[in-house]
């Protein structure tokens, strides 16, 4: 007699929380992505130069990152990398080396950095916090204290750390699923994420279904503007973009909305980040995190 095939335990939990994670994830990618762009203006260059410090955080005792090894990390072709890489040397925010590219130790612990890494930390915990919430998570958010003036503990660090890489991974997710367009990945993630922020903390956050387009609510691509902290007409352009394809519609004067049926069709894109999601709670159990 043949046993019934034993359902994946990821795929199962998935079905339930894998809508409740996106809400929640992606508010914090959006978080972080506007804290990382204050430092670097230009997406790509924060996005590399965000890598290699997360890079030599992991692995203090690196030398450099390959230019490869950065491409490979996040999803940029390498000619595209390279010339950005000229940017931030020319600004000091890196050095070339014979083996690569490295950030200087004055940079990496100047207050600007050493600020970031506060502000991703409490970003984190955040994100933590609402996974707890959502059920995917166990984050005893009673015993945390906001970091001090002085240099953040082994296990904040260790949050700090895990949150970058996890910042990283979704960004080249989202640069993967949008063929390698970044920026529109990000105007859409923006609209519907701004669609469903009223429900963030009711009920509705840890729905396991597709909300309701009666449960959404249009947004201005000036709101878009400033959320993102990018040009007006950068967003413009590709939120008309996103209209001729008919992944998002308008609303009248009110603005866009992402409709349930184009959430539907993104669901692997959806579980992709649920594992990203898991993979980052897992790094955090390994550092000795509760979570």
């Amino acid at each position: 007699m043949n046993r019934p095939a034993t359902a994946d335990p990821v795929m199962t939990a998935a079905q339930r929380h894998v809508r409740p994670v996106a809400r929640v994830s992606t508010e914090y990618y959006l978080r972080a992505f506007d804290s990382m762009t204050q430092l670097q203006q230009d997406i790509a260059d924060a996005a590399i130069f965000m890598a290699l410090v997360h890079g030599q955080l992991i692995a203090p005792h690196r030398k450099a990152i390959g230019v490869r090894e950065l491409s490979r990390k996040i999803g940029m072709p390498y000619e595209t990398l390279r010339r950005h890489t000229q940017v931030l040397v020319r600004s000091g925010r890196c050095v070339s080396t014979g083996r690569g590219l490295a950030v200087p130790v004055s940079v990496l612990k100047s207050r600007v950095i050493t600020t970031f890494i506060r502000s991703l930390y409490v970003n984190t915990v955040r994100l933590l916090v609402d996974l707890t919430r959502v059920g995917v998570a166990a984050f005893p958010s009673a015993s945390w204290r906001p970091p001090l003036s002085g240099r953040l503990t082994k296990e904040q660090t260790a949050i700090a750390v895990a949150g970058l890489g996890l910042l990283l991974t979704g960004m080249r997710l989202m640069r993967d699923y949008w063929a390698g367009d970044l920026m529109k990945g990000l105007v859409y993630t923006a609209i519907w994420t701004a669609n469903v922020k009223h429900v963030a903390n009711t009920s509705l956050a840890t729905s396991a279904t597709v909300l309701a387009d009666s449960q959404r609510q249009p947004v201005s691509v000036g709101a878009v503007s400033r959320s993102l902290r990018l040009p007006y007409e950068t967003v413009r352009r590709h939120a008309d973009a996103l209209l001729r394809e008919g992944i998002c519609v308008r609303a009248g004067r009110q603005g866009l909305v992402v409709l349930a049926t184009t959430h539907v069709q993104t669901e692997p894109g959806a579980i992709a980040g649920y594992r990203l999601v898991l993979e980052f709670l897992g790094e955090l159990r390994r550092a000795g995190v509760t979570v």
